[in-house]
């Protein structure tokens, strides 16, 4: 049997593409090493968290000492990987050190296997952390990729060198099913053509992809369905295929997708919060909050495919909705004094990791903070829900515990909000509903073929703001 012109070209492609799933060096992350992994965080929160330490060469030794006494302060880089590979932790080089909802978990569960597991399953390559020239163009949830080749189209146990030569090659979930006939093929092919079609593959890449397979098999397999098979005849395999076919059904249902996070921040307040998952209605909201629409719209068309997303909106209102309120964001930065004299700008899309973007965060002229929450449509009470979650977090981590104020601007408001306001006495002197027509403008959208364009009007002139 020789060696198809299809495995010949994919041999050319691995010499040629230097990317795969680089998963850095770090502690093991495996079932064994649970009790270790809390002790970690144990000693994070009591030795850096308490006391406010920053993350630097001399509390890394301080670090290292606590942890395992007389070992090298170098061993507590591996640890701070670790952090990052778990989203336990932010540690940053002079930082001070946050655990995050993940790492609070891990120091309070019963059961933290369980977390950690979840992470597991949630980790996507590449994200902020791994941005590089190695996963710089690779969009995968890597144990969904894992559990597809074990349980897909051509179901087998996976092993070390199929890994490296096909499975940790994925770019894309589109990927998976041409990569799943080559090997496929590769598996068919007698041992001296198989041993010829390896001697074509560069072998530097290939070492160097193997020297991170036990690190990588280690923390992909930890979910107690599979197995990372070490020796000789080493791989990864199924053992509890029941639990392995409902987390990959999972996965299919499109409970969880790729999201293309800009920022390290913007990957921690994702992978860093305990209950979140990556639908694509929470991949549309994400891509809403910075811009990118075509990405949102494409999001929002697979959550109508898997049946995620309300039927009452189709693809192209959704394209209006989101570039309208990107117009109206863009006009309000620039004339916050519409709302309120004497407002200046703080940053639109504020980051809060925990509680999400604020649309607008301003400062009023007596440097109190303002939290301006912006809908394209009729404002609900949903929306008063997340103005006062955007201001108790305000309150926590930017205004030393004095108190915050908010806005709500909405096309038109329901009847709802006002009832949640008139709710508590003191609410309707800290948080403001306003229409845009109150400020003097609307939203006038512009709808073609294959695009919807939005703008800014005064209501005074008619005219483009």
């Amino acid at each position: 049997m020789a060696i198809s012109v299809a495995l010949r070209n994919y041999a050319q492609w691995f010499n040629a593409t230097s990317g795969y799933w680089n998963i850095t060096k770090a502690r093991a992350v495996r079932a064994e090493a649970v009790d270790d992994i809390v002790k970690y965080h144990e000693v994070l929160h009591r030795d850096f968290i308490e006391t406010r330490r920053a993350w630097n060469r001399d509390s890394q030794a301080v670090f290292a000492e606590a942890v395992s006494p007389g070992s090298n302060p170098a061993w507590a880089r591996e640890l701070k990987t670790l952090f990052n590979m778990l989203g336990s932790a932010w540690v940053e080089q002079n930082d001070e050190v946050l655990l995050t909802d993940v790492g609070w978990a891990i120091l309070n569960s019963a059961a933290p296997i369980a977390l950690l597991e979840r992470q597991v399953r949630k980790y996507q390559i590449g994200n902020p952390q791994t941005s590089g020239r190695l996963t710089s163009d690779i969009e995968v949830i890597p144990h969904f990729v894992i559990l597809e080749f074990l349980l897909g189209s051509y179901p087998a146990p996976i092993s070390k060198e199929e890994f490296i030569i096909f499975v940790s090659r994925v770019h894309s979930h589109q990927e998976i099913e041409p990569m799943q006939r080559r090997l496929a093929e590769f598996r068919r092919l007698p041992d001296a053509d198989m041993e010829e079609f390896k001697s074509l593959l560069d072998a530097s890449l290939f070492e160097k992809i193997a020297r991170d397979f036990s690190y990588a098999a280690n923390f992909l397999t930890l979910p107690a369905y599979l197995n990372y098979r070490k020796g000789r005849n080493s791989g990864i395999e199924v053992t509890n295929e029941k639990a392995a076919r409902q987390a990959l059904s999972w996965y299919r249902q499109g409970n969880d997708t790729y999201i293309a996070f800009d920022t390290l921040k913007d990957w921690y307040s994702y992978y860093g919060v305990v209950d979140n998952t990556a639908s694509p209605i929470a991949a549309a909201d994400y891509y809403r909050s910075v811009g990118k629409t075509e990405r949102a719209v494409f999001a929002y068309q697979k959550a109508i495919e898997k049946g995620l997303a309300p039927l009452e909106d189709t693809v192209d209102d959704y394209r209006c909705r989101v570039n309208g309120e990107a117009a109206l964001e863009t006009w309000l930065v620039g004339n916050l004094g519409r709302l309120e004299t004497g407002l200046s700008l703080v940053g639109s899309q504020y980051q809060t990791n925990e509680a999400g973007r604020i649309d607008i965060l301003a400062t009023d002229t007596n440097e109190q903070y303002v939290v301006i929450e912006l809908k394209r449509d009729k404002a609900s009470d949903v929306a008063m829900g997340q103005l006062l979650r955007y201001m108790g977090w305000v309150r926590m981590h930017l205004a030393q515990g004095e108190s915050a104020r908010g806005f709500v601007v909405g096309d038109s408001i329901d009847d709802r909000m006002v009832y949640a306001i008139l709710a508590h006495d003191e609410l309707d002197k800290i948080c403001e509903l306003k229409r845009y027509s109150d400020l003097g403008v609307e939203l006038r959208t512009h709808r073609s073929q294959d695009d919807c364009r939005a703008e800014v009007v005064e209501l005074s002139t008619q005219q483009p703001s």
